[in-house]
């Protein structure tokens, strides 16, 4: 591959050698075709006769083997991007509508993407996102509504379960956050400790849940978001 375009290269920058070379190269097979054919016991006027015709075209032969290098592409190409430039360079208020015009698609797209991306394709920065799921409980007898999983039941099935490579457990709630100030409404999760680990987050400053620390009877303790801090 890296041999093709080094070649391809050389044919576009340095063309009048290739050419020189691609010439040598077509008089060198048809002296030897009209060598053979005097061998043959033709006239030297027939021998070179019967090479031509049998070699076919000198400019059919030239064009076959510029297609097969790939150089014809990278030669109609770059005229091409001689053309444009040229015809832009003779129309200076053309070209500098078209710029803005491209510049000001360009942002927009940009921009509608990053709104896009943020909001709807990757709205969180979560570690291997599209590996994320969220499992909940059932309740058949009230018409498979989804409910809240028991955390004796969340136990059971991080411990029995093969199928994830990591199970955690969240429940939302909203507590009255008190001290100086005023008191306010703030949102909180309790979480299980492999909370963060799983979300493949770490703490800006000090750590996260030790395993001990959802055990029954432990301490409490908390992790306050960038904003909250």
């Amino acid at each position: 591959m890296l041999n093709k375009l080094k070649l391809r290269l050389r044919a576009l920058f340095f063309k009048s050698k290739m050419e020189d070379e691609l010439q040598a190269e077509l008089q060198f097979h048809l002296e030897r075709e009209i060598e053979e054919n005097i061998v043959r016991g033709m006239t030297p006027e027939e021998a070179r006769y019967a090479a031509i015709r049998s070699f076919g075209s000198v400019e059919r032969v030239k064009e076959e083997s510029r297609d097969v290098r790939g150089v014809r592409l990278l030669e109609e190409v770059w005229q091409d991007l001689r053309f444009g430039a040229r015809m832009l360079m003779k129309n200076p208020g053309f070209t500098l509508i078209a710029v803005i015009t491209l510049a000001l698609g360009i942002g927009a797209n940009t921009a509608i993407f990053s709104v896009t991306n943020a909001l709807v394709l990757r709205p969180y920065d979560f570690h291997d996102l599209d590996r994320l799921v969220s499992v909940f409980g059932t309740m058949p007898q009230q018409g498979d509504d989804i409910s809240l999983m028991a955390p004796a039941d969340f136990a059971d099935l991080r411990r029995q379960q093969t199928i994830f490579a990591d199970l955690a457990a969240y429940r939302q709630s909203n507590s009255n956050l008190t001290g100086a100030g005023e008191p306010e409404r703030v949102q909180n999760f309790e979480v299980s400790a492999g909370f963060f680990r799983l979300l493949g987050g770490e703490a800006t400053l000090g750590r996260s849940f030790l395993p001990e620390e959802e055990q029954a009877g432990c301490g409490q303790v908390a992790v306050l978001s960038y904003s909250l801090w």
